[in-house]
């Protein structure tokens, strides 16, 4: 679960897009949007309404020191967050 105190930084779907370019063989020769989860991110942005907002966030120092620390994007719909998408844990 994300809490909103994890939101760092108001995002948009090119900025979002352009950041989570991956290069691999096994998914063509173009880069794709968040790789082998891209089927994630389209799911994600079939979801966006009118005023829905994409944040990146990233959980607290203390939960990478304990190895349960999360990153990636989520979409806020006025005061929730929808849903969201890992792109970094350990």
């Amino acid at each position: 679960m994300i809490k909103k105190e994890w939101l760092k930084k108001r995002t948009t779907i090119e900025e979002c897009e352009t950041k989570n370019l991956v290069e691999d063989k096994r998914l063509g020769t173009t880069p794709v949007p968040f790789g082998f989860i891209n089927h994630l991110w389209l799911n994600l942005k079939r979801k966006i309404q009118e005023g829905d907002e994409l944040w990146e966030y990233c959980s607290p120092p203390e939960t990478w020191e304990n190895l349960c620390g999360r990153e990636g994007v989520c979409l806020v719909r006025g005061e929730e967050i929808i849903d969201r998408i890992i792109t970094k844990m350990n």
